[in-house]
């Protein structure tokens, strides 16, 4: 039983026994203030895991949970009433991949240079960003504690619920290694390193410092870790093919994170990556996009995730400047990316593994970061199907969020619009089950034209019980 259920059911046990608990569970004690309520009429409701609409809806909200949702009219005498004249209610957007930490400009160089309240005031305005997009919820891969989550938990500031890795598990010349070439090689004083000693990526080279290291982001408030067993793209120290972490390294966080009744997340890319970090206990593969059928297989029958950012697979990433530019670091990478990604979505399609979405957007704002949101939303849909995409954005999204067990900062239902689940609501222009632009995606990429921070077709976000937009 988790600690707050209990506590719960020792609070009503003691009102029972003094008298004061009321007749009925549903209804306020004399002289308690009745929870507020807000009822959205006139909705047509995707609830988050039926490839249906639910036509002539009336869903009520009291508190910060979803008390009925009905065909026929709800009486809830003082709510707040929002018409929603025929348009779609569905769940918030769960994003399962972003780092808030790095959405500052100038690339890893840019990071190293800034103090932590620079990089706080960017990530504030990332989370007040995501928010707009319809994203109530955020999972952060990699140098986000729970420092914000807590003045965004208090209503002081606007965000998405966070879950939170802490700072991202590598290894000496892994894919969270950021340190310059000329402070990586040699003799160096990791406390002179910012994005280690700010802990927004975690060097651990041995079992005892991984286990340190895991447990600092516990300390930090963490609700499950993220290690990187494989090479990336963006960054220049690690190839695709290399390896990282050892056996015994990645037990020793896969043995971290199940003290803590959680788990690990894996950044990989390759097949034969993805099937160690199944071996080896992970439950989470983010990227993963060079994933055979077989594996897949594989991944579904362990009940382990997949979290792939499939907007990079589009051939217009080679109008970027960094990663399209034929002379620069990455650019062999993201041809290597491009060809051993082609299979993804056929996989995706054929095995149906559990998939959730993910922008992972690093050192982009403005117009360029948005437009990445929108293409990411439509180019993941094109592929997998619009139903398919938004299970993963929604249902898929809150299954993973309960993943970390007892160490759930938000241990309710999440994801889905259904009794009992938390108020997190969006009201849509037009039927996303057929049209995905109707929750802000958009088939142009880097070539898009600039738009403001608001998502026109998105008319109402709900989170958490307290509207933060209502244009309706």
């Amino acid at each position: 039983m988790r600690r707050r259920s209990f506590v719960r059911n020792l609070l009503l046990a003691t009102l029972a026994i003094s008298g004061g608990l009321s007749a009925s569970l549903g209804m306020a004690a004399e002289g308690e203030a009745a929870l507020p309520q807000t009822l959205f009429t006139n909705v047509n409701v995707f609830n988050g895991t039926h490839n249906k609409l639910y036509r002539d809806q009336n869903v009520l909200v009291e508190g910060n949970l979803i008390k009925s949702v009905s065909d026929s009219s709800i009486s809830a005498a003082g709510a707040t009433v929002i018409d929603g004249g025929g348009r779609t209610l569905m769940p918030g957007l769960i994003d399962s991949h972003v780092h808030f930490n790095m959405m500052v400009d100038g690339g890893p160089a840019g990071l190293e240079s800034k103090t932590w309240e620079e990089i706080g005031a960017y990530a504030v305005y990332a989370a007040q960003e995501w928010l707009k997009n319809g994203f109530t919820t955020a999972r952060d891969m990699c140098g986000m504690h729970h420092g914000m989550r807590k003045v965004i938990d208090k209503g002081l500031i606007a965000g998405p619920r966070l879950y939170l890795s802490g700072g991202c598990l590598s290894q000496t010349s892994g894919h969270g290694d950021f340190r310059h070439e000329s402070s990586a090689v040699g003799q160096f004083d990791r406390d002179k390193a910012s994005t280690i000693n700010l802990g927004i990526t975690r060097v651990a080279d041995g079992r005892p410092e991984v286990l340190e290291a895991s447990r600092l982001n516990f300390a930090g408030g963490a609700d499950y870790l993220k290690m990187m067993i494989g090479g990336g793209v963006s960054s220049e120290k690690d190839p695709l093919h290399s390896i990282q972490f050892t056996p015994d390294e990645v037990r020793a966080a896969v043995e971290a994170a199940e003290q803590w009744d959680t788990y690990v997340s894996a950044h990989v890319y390759r097949d034969k990556h993805i099937q160690r970090g199944l071996d080896l206990g992970i439950k989470v593969f983010d990227h993963a996009q060079f994933i055979s059928e077989k594996t897949a297989k594989n991944l579904k029958a362990k009940g382990a995730f997949i979290s792939p950012n499939t907007a990079a697979m589009n051939r217009d990433l080679l109008k970027h400047p960094v990663y399209g530019n034929p002379n620069g670091p990455q650019y062999p990478k993201v041809l290597t990316f491009m060809e051993s990604s082609k299979n993804l979505f056929n996989v995706l399609k054929k095995v149906k593994p559990k998939t959730v979405f993910n922008t992972d957007i690093v050192f982009t704002t403005g117009s360029r970061m948005r437009a990445h949101i929108d293409h990411e939303k439509w180019f993941f849909a094109q592929g997998i199907g619009n139903f398919e995409a938004l299970k993963a954005l929604t249902s898929t999204g809150g299954e993973l969020a309960a993943l970390t067990g007892e160490n759930n900062p938000y241990p309710g239902k999440l994801g889905v619009i259904e009794e009992g689940a938390y108020a997190d609501i969006l009201i849509v222009d037009g039927n996303p089950l057929e049209d995905i632009t109707a929750i802000g995606g958009h088939h142009q990429w880097l070539d898009a034209p600039p738009r403001g921070p608001e998502v026109e077709p998105i008319r109402v976000i709900m989170k958490d019980g307290t509207i933060y937009k209502n244009t309706l």
